[in-house]
């Protein structure tokens, strides 16, 4: 699969999203994933008292399971939302996206169904990343969660693989410290999943919106992955059709050191 940028603009299908929240609805998802979590942390807190009632009969004790099940959802909903709020500070440093991704495969694995297979691609050097581990790295689980749903029900595989890019044209200025290089470490995720319907790719990326069945999906991952590359002057497209699904993060990358 083919993807090039040129004067910040993705070709051939791909997709690079911008995301820009004002300070205002910050302050409003701040307030509200803070009450929420007070909320849901009650719901935790007497449902296991509930559930440790030795005399409970094992339907009621099967009800109070799936209450559970749900407010550990709700809990993860608030979570990611709160991840669509910008830093006040980005800690700048230099990344091996490589060794971040071995790092992480456990986390992919909780991820996937048991029929979904993941594997990861790398080559022994690449330059290092200038930008935020926290943000990187949730980038990077947000798109490797978003192709392990994607294959969840009928299976397949998911692919992570890294490469370096250099693209020609100008970037926006960006922090000194990412030196406005036109170099990347590029990690692509590819599912051989049903791949995104044509007549809603163009709605992907909005928040609470997902092609997977309601009761399993968020629909943030996407909307987050792009906030968090964009805060780090990085940038995420995309490629589908009906039997693959291919997202790339393009992360600014030091030309002068290998990792």
């Amino acid at each position: 699969m083919s993807l090039r940028i040129r004067n910040g603009t993705c070709l051939k299908g791909g997709v690079i999203m911008h995301i820009q929240p004002s300070q205002s609805q910050d302050q409003l998802v701040r307030g509200l994933t803070h009450r929420m979590n007070n909320i849901l942390t009650l719901f935790h807190g007497y449902l296991g008292i509930m559930m440790d009632d030795q005399k409970l009969d094992q339907s009621t004790r099967d009800n109070l399971a799936r209450i559970k099940d749900g407010a550990s959802a709700a809990s993860d909903l608030m979570n990611r939302t709160q991840a669509l709020i910008r830093p006040s500070t980005l800690v700048w440093r230099e990344i091996n996206v490589r060794d971040l991704v071995h790092l992480l495969r456990h986390s992919f694995d909780t991820f996937k169904g048991e029929k979904t297979t993941i594997k990861i691609e790398a080559p022994d050097e690449l330059p290092l990343v200038l930008g935020d581990m926290g943000r990187v790295k949730n980038a990077i689980l947000e798109l490797v969660r978003n192709a392990c749903e994607a294959t969840a029900a009928a299976g397949g595989t998911v692919t992570i693989d890294l490469r370096a890019e250099a693209t020609s044209g100008t970037m926006e200025a960006q922090p000194t410290s990412a030196q406005q290089a036109m170099k990347w470490v590029v990690v692509r995720v590819t599912d051989d999943g049903p791949g995104i319907p044509r007549d809603v790719e163009d709605k992907i990326y909005q928040p609470f919106f997902s092609t997977k069945p309601k009761a399993s999906a968020a629909g943030l991952g996407l909307n987050v992955a792009a906030g968090f590359v964009e805060q780090i002057g990085g940038r995420l497209r995309h490629c589908t059709a009906s039997d693959r699904t291919c997202f790339e993060l393009l992360l600014p990358a030091r030309s002068d050191i290998a990792g």
